[in-house]
């Protein structure tokens, strides 16, 4: 029984060691989901602050396309909240900020909090049109 027991920890412990995303390496994991999908928004920054009003949050700067911006976003936040998912300290708000060139330079923030995000985007516990409509806001 013992044996068993120490079997499963040896081989789960470095898996649950591995899944965790420490904060300093968090900028770094989004870059790699924008690097694997060439379609998707270009990515300007990714970093972690701490907001006064949503608390720890997970801030992403994207440059997306003018007849994809939609598309552009749920990949954002789809990486997001991957991101979220497997971070070592829970992350509160997912935050993105996305510039689309059309006449003039125009910007869209959005913003959702991580746990929700991660149900209806990573997990599926929620579908994505009720994450569309009940989490994601815009300012």
């Amino acid at each position: 029984m013992y044996r068993l027991l120490i079997l499963i920890i040896t081989f789960f412990f470095p898996v649950f060691m591995i899944a965790q995303i420490q904060d300093h390496h968090i900028a770094s994991t989004v870059e790699k989901y924008f690097v694997r999908n060439r379609t998707g928004p270009t990515l300007i920054s990714a970093e972690i602050i701490d907001d006064f009003i949503y608390g720890k949050t997970l801030k992403i700067k994207i440059r997306g396309h003018r007849n994809s911006e939609n598309a552009d976003l749920g990949f954002t936040f789809g990486a997001a909240a991957a991101v979220a998912n497997h971070a070592s300290n829970p992350i509160e708000m997912l935050w993105v900020e996305m510039d689309v060139r059309y006449k003039t330079l125009e910007t869209t923030i959005a913003v959702a909090p991580a746990k929700c995000s991660i149900e209806g985007i990573v997990t599926k516990t929620r579908t994505f049109d009720s994450w569309w409509k009940d989490c994601l806001e815009f300012l």
